[in-house]
């Protein structure tokens, strides 16, 4: 990694995983919140359930496919059983999380109190099995990616990745990965994004999070990861 001086920046994982505890820790309480039988309330939820599990699923498959392989060639004694461990968690977590999706099909089209409750319940079990893992791979894995991972490199891997978001969603997703985000973290992002996206992004970013938790939470600052 001789051509790479700056590495990685361990803040930027926690950033992500940030965004995934505070929107997922808040979903059961606003699936709880809609009225029996309001199907516009419930496919207004459903959406934004979808669009953060898809983006977790999004997330996890850029590490399994980017990140593992490169730390593997890198420091295999030192990252085999992490990486193990971690793609242990990632299939317990998407086990889990298929259940959020088959309660939530049902729930979008009835809002039936019975299959509100069956969601409910899942994304509560979802909820701790997803924290568990992101805070063992910000203790174990994290440091080792901070040694290990240029900061070109990890560019390259967050371009590649972009690549299969929807860019008219981008603002959004940005929003919502900002909202908790250190200001020279965010820089940092909005550095890999190509130039025509780049202008304005922040700004753009902050309302279109701003008027998406209005809807969904009735707030435009609802609580943060640390307060779930």
């Amino acid at each position: 990694m001789a051509k790479y001086e700056r590495h990685f920046d361990g803040r930027e994982m926690v950033m992500v995983h940030d965004t995934f505890r505070r929107e997922f820790g808040l979903m059961p309480a606003v699936v709880r919140e809609v009225a029996d039988g309001d199907v516009a309330r419930a496919g207004v939820v459903a959406d934004h359930i979808d669009l953060v599990a898809g983006l977790l699923h999004h997330h996890h498959q850029t590490e399994d496919e980017s990140v593992w392989p490169l730390l593997l060639v890198r420091c295999p004694e030192q990252i085999v059983p992490l990486v193990q461990l971690m793609e242990d968690q990632h299939a317990s977590v998407a086990a889990t999380g298929r259940k959020v999706s088959e309660a939530l099909a049902g729930w979008r089209v009835s809002a039936a109190p019975g299959a509100r409750s069956v969601l409910a319940g899942a994304l509560e079990r979802l909820v701790p099995a997803l924290t568990e893992h992101l805070a063992v791979e910000e203790q174990r894995v994290v440091p080792v990616m901070e040694l290990h991972i240029g900061m070109d490199e990890w560019t390259e891997i967050l371009q590649k990745g972009m690549a299969g978001l929807d860019l008219a969603g981008l603002p959004l997703q940005l929003g919502m990965l900002f909202y908790e985000g250190d200001p020279q973290i965010i820089e940092g992002v909005l550095a890999t994004l190509p130039a025509e996206e780049r202008a304005g992004m922040w700004a753009r970013a902050q309302q279109a999070y701003a008027e998406h938790a209005e809807l969904i939470y009735g707030t435009a600052t609802p609580p943060r990861s640390h307060e779930v």
